[in-house]
């Protein structure tokens, strides 16, 4: 089954363009980017050969592109929303959010905007 995997890596990193030529290639499906910061691919196994981006599980949290437009992750997976990653992190986070009002803004809090 696959999932999200969060590559990074430097700016000038040469697996930034060999992604993207994937991508238009139609080899791997970049979900949510933020290049060349992050990119989310979902894939069954980390993705690999991409040199200089190392591939790790994404964070729970928000992940805001460039155009401000949102995914909100929860193990690995798109959840519908901020109530939902907030559920996830446990009773430090509902704490929180009873005291601020916002999802959104406990996940900026907490550092989970990324």
């Amino acid at each position: 089954m696959s999932r999200l995997w969060l590559l990074r890596g430097a700016l000038t990193a040469p697996g930034w363009q060999v992604l993207q030529a994937d991508q238009e290639a139609e080899k791997v499906d970049i979900v949510h980017l933020d290049p060349p910061v992050w990119a989310l691919v979902r894939a069954v196994e980390p993705p690999a050969g991409y040199e200089g981006l190392e591939a790790t599980e994404p964070r729970d949290g928000l992940y805001l592109d460039p155009n401000g437009g949102p995914m909100y992750l929860v193990g690995g997976r798109s959840v519908a929303g901020p109530m939902d990653v907030i559920h996830a992190l446990g009773s430090e986070a509902q704490s929180l959010l009873e005291i601020v009002g916002d999802p959104d803004i406990v996940l900026d809090r907490l550092g989970r905007v990324f």
